[in-house]
């Protein structure tokens, strides 16, 4: 299970890094081809997708699947989860069929309150029709992906996203090079992902058929017991979706397309790291539903230290480089055009760096609905603070104070998030406050310095950008190899390393 763990997450590492670095690419394109409001449009457009807004009301398909399946591969009864993704399927489609036809009635309504121009209008209105119909496969896949996790296939699952990718960006190259309307780059995207969930669809099916799974009439307590993770789930993600990806949608009834674009050029690098390490993360939940289904409370213990503690370790020092080394990275990758504005690309960055350290044990603990109710709290608590902040600067920031919101929000809940992951887990207070006092220590006295280095030498290149960031983070990994890990923890890196089979069980 382990050797597995660790090798779909080596996967996931290598594909996600190059899905983001392709998405990343085509944004300057983009811009540079069709305009800022043309490019805001576009982004208006995914926000009601599943990957975008639509998220926060998807009920948590996909990690329900995920557990339903998880689970079945320990008790092996498959009868009963035959059952459950019986009437979680029913569920998705009833979502789907609600969710279209909202997008396609309100499109009247979202063209006024988005302060559409006449000349976009006909356009958009279009693209939100396909995107209302692209919508019925879309929301159903997520139940065939939940599936696809369970059984720990992310290697199809990562080959499907890359090549997705990878096509989405090409064609995108191609209708600039063909001056094509706008349009046609919201059209490529949803024909990729259309693309990817067939794939996704029939690998799930698949799997399940090998296992002899059918559909069959579910129970009241199977009913109860879903809709009760549902309902869990689709609390956080209302929570976390408020402060995160409604905040274009907002950003639009506001201040129009135009601000929707740039608020997403500088936020895109910081929620593009933010999603590639959840989706890293996500690995871990169908090991978690395993772990918890046996019964193995000590390994699940280990788990949840390991990432409360190893998880920010390695994630944060590259997130610190890029925050301090924004103005220059702003500067290559957009140009002079939103440059002034680099600032708050650098303070977007806190918030997927107080993400880290609640990562993991966040996921683990969507197997337990008491602790997640419990996150589910602190969450609104983020919330409210995001909204009074946002809506007192909003006068002088306009679409950068629900930035500045979402920063504060995060950073004074972050310590009752890691109390209350802390507490579940039972891990000793005085070692775990250590660890983590001692990590901050390091990683902000060395992000001083690089900001002190940044403002003598002048990174204009990728390449010197690559060789500053990689030795900032050489250094905060080698610092807190020694001062902040256990040799508990330090034993997972020969352990690691055997599994991968780099080194032998001898050594």
């Amino acid at each position: 299970m382990i050797k597995r763990l660790v090798q779909n997450t080596v996967i996931s590492a290598i594909a996600f890094g190059v899905a983001a670095l392709l998405g990343l690419a085509v944004i300057p394109l983009i811009i540079r081809t069709w305009g800022v409001t043309e490019f805001g449009l576009i982004v208006i457009s995914r926000l009601l997708l599943p990957s975008g807004m639509m998220a926060v009301l998807d009920l948590g398909l996909s990690e329900v699947a995920t557990q339903i399946v998880a689970r079945a591969r320990e008790h092996r009864n498959w009868t009963q989860a035959s059952r459950q993704i019986s009437f979680l399927g029913v569920v998705s489609i009833a979502l789907t069929l609600i969710l279209s036809a909202a997008i396609w009635l309100a499109t009247p309504l979202l063209v006024i309150v988005m302060k559409i121009d006449a000349a976009h209008l006909e356009r958009f209105t279009r693209i939100m029709h396909y995107t209302a119909f692209a919508n019925l496969i879309f929301v159903p896949a997520l139940v065939w992906e939940g599936i696809v996790k369970g059984f720990e296939r992310y290697n199809l699952l990562r080959f499907a996203e890359v090549t997705s990718t990878a096509a989405y960006v090409g064609l995108t190259f191609a209708a600039s090079w063909a001056a094509a309307g706008f349009e046609v780059v919201a059209y490529i995207y949803l024909a990729t992902l259309v693309a990817r969930a067939v794939v996704i669809g029939i690998a799930a099916f698949v799997a399940l058929r090998h296992k002899h799974v059918r559909l069959l009439p579910w129970t009241p307590d199977i009913r109860q017991d879903i809709l009760h993770r549902c309902l869990l789930l689709l609390q956080g993600k209302l929570m976390g979706g408020i402060s995160g990806p409604f905040q274009p949608f907002l950003i639009g009834l506001l201040f129009g397309p135009k601000a929707v674009g740039t608020y997403d050029a500088l936020v895109r690098l910081s929620r593009v790291s933010k999603i590639v390490v959840s989706l890293l993360t996500s690995a871990l939940l169908p090991v978690a539903s395993r772990l918890d289904e046996r019964g193995s409370a000590t390994s699940f213990q280990r788990l949840g230290d390991l990432g409360l503690v190893m998880m920010p370790m390695f994630v944060v020092p590259p997130l610190a480089a890029t925050a301090i080394l924004s103005p220059e990275i702003m500067n290559i990758w957009i140009g002079p055009l939103l440059a002034p504005y680099a600032f708050w690309m650098g303070l977007s960055f806190l918030v997927p760096i107080c993400a880290q350290y609640v990562a993991i044990g966040s996921l683990i603990f969507l197997t337990r609905p008491e602790v997640q109710a419990r996150l589910n709290r602190l969450m609104a608590v983020q919330l409210l603070i995001w909204a009074a902040v946002s809506v007192a600067s909003l006068h002088l920031f306009a679409e950068r104070a629900l930035i500045l919101g979402q920063v504060v929000g995060c950073i004074v809940v972050l310590p009752w998030q890691i109390g209350e992951l802390r507490s579940a887990l039972d891990i000793d207070r005085n070692r775990f406050v250590k660890a983590i006092g001692t990590q901050c220590a390091i990683l902000v006295l060395a992000s001083i310095s690089l900001a002190i280095i940044a403002g003598y030498i002048q990174f204009d290149s990728v390449l010197k950008l690559a060789l500053g960031s990689m030795v900032f983070c050489l250094i905060t990994w080698a610092l807190q190899y020694f001062l902040v890990l256990e040799k508990r923890h330090r034993t997972v890196f020969p352990a690691v390393g055997q599994l991968m089979g780099l080194t032998s069980k001898s050594s």
